[in-house]
């Protein structure tokens, strides 16, 4: 077999011939088309894990360089809220001893009242406590205290 202009021009011929006929067929494009889609929906998955893990960690790291950074400077998350607790306490007293019924001796008065059995009340239970050592102690010496 003679391998001349001829038939190497007839082989070229032939061989892009096949290949039109290959690459007009229908189920062939629609076969590539598919896999295409199939490859960078594959890749776009990829890129949204791994983004998602690089997005996470950005923001576990600058969370803590926050936190950091309010903790040298003495910053405190807890004294806000806690102000404006107490605040409102106190705004909630000065309004209802305001709007109360009774006039400011009488509401003194029961304030003062007030305390005083609450501070007698603290007075009992420590000096029940303190008899209560004492007898302890006493039985656990076998003495009375003396």
């Amino acid at each position: 077999m003679a391998f001349g202009k001829r038939n190497t021009a007839k082989k070229w011929a032939r061989l892009a011939m096949k290949f039109g006929l290959v690459l007009s067929d229908p189920k062939l494009w629609s076969t590539l088309n598919d896999q295409l889609k199939d490859r960078a929906d594959d890749m776009s998955d990829v890129i949204k894990d791994k983004y998602g893990v690089v997005r996470d960690r950005y923001q576990d790291a600058t969370d803590r360089f926050s936190d950091a950074t309010s903790a040298l400077r003495g910053d405190s998350q807890w004294l806000a809220p806690t102000l404006s607790f107490v605040g409102g306490i106190a705004v909630g007293v000065g309004m209802g001893i305001l709007f109360a019924p009774a006039s400011g001796e009488e509401v003194r008065s029961a304030i003062r009242d007030k305390a005083s059995d609450v501070a007698d009340d603290v007075r009992n239970k420590v000096s029940k406590m303190t008899n209560r050592h004492r007898t302890s102690d006493a039985a656990f010496t076998g003495t009375d205290g003396d």
